[in-house]
């Protein structure tokens, strides 16, 4: 019987005979697919295991290291959209919405988070908590901004020394960029 389609709730053995493994339930003594796939059995660990057909939407779990996208800045948090994570091909399932408490920002003392980051920004940041809420750090070197426009005419900020410049129009913005900020494309990660 391995490797044939089941359908969700379809039986795929019983308790007497193996135990339920991913991909599969227990009811009253039925072990049924909870998940369109493909039947398998572990004979190793006399497991029944349901493979999905499809690739499975992305979690987002503690330590995951994200893109996200800065909506707003407060006077203590910046609030970001995860909308990516890093090593991944597929999309995110579940809540995305992230926040970055001015302590998780930098090693060093921040009094004011819009120094560090502006709306629109595209940052990299470290996932230290899931439930209740998503919370990011960017305390690390490498995480941080990654790609910034220009506050006055929203043109690409290159790095300068410590500051961000606008070639279009000559202002300079402080960020908390990443140490690779401007030698990567956010497209291709």
């Amino acid at each position: 019987m391995d490797n044939k389609i089941v359908l969700p709730g379809e039986q795929v053995s019983t308790s007497e005979e193996l135990l339920p493994g991913d991909g599969t339930f227990e009811e009253n003594g039925i072990i049924r697919a909870s998940r369109l796939g493909t039947y398998f059995v572990d004979d190793k660990h006399k497991k029944v295991i349901v493979k999905p057909l499809t690739s499975i939407p992305i979690e987002i779990k503690k330590g995951n290291i994200v893109l996200a996208i800065v909506n707003s800045v407060r006077s203590n948090m910046v609030i970001a959209d995860v909308i990516h994570v890093i090593g991944k091909k597929r999309a995110i399932s579940g809540d995305t919405n992230g926040t970055l408490r001015v302590s998780e920002i930098s090693s060093g003392y921040v009094k004011d988070p819009a120094t560090e980051f502006a709306p629109g920004d595209i940052i990299r940041a470290k996932v230290t908590q899931v439930k209740p809420s998503i919370q990011l750090a960017t305390k690390d070197r490498d995480l941080g901004v990654i790609k910034s426009m220009c506050s006055k005419c929203r043109h690409s900020l290159i790095r300068k020394g410590n500051m961000l410049e606008c070639e279009n129009c000559g202002n300079k913005e402080k960020r908390r960029y990443a140490s690779d900020y401007g030698l990567i494309d956010p497209n291709k990660l």
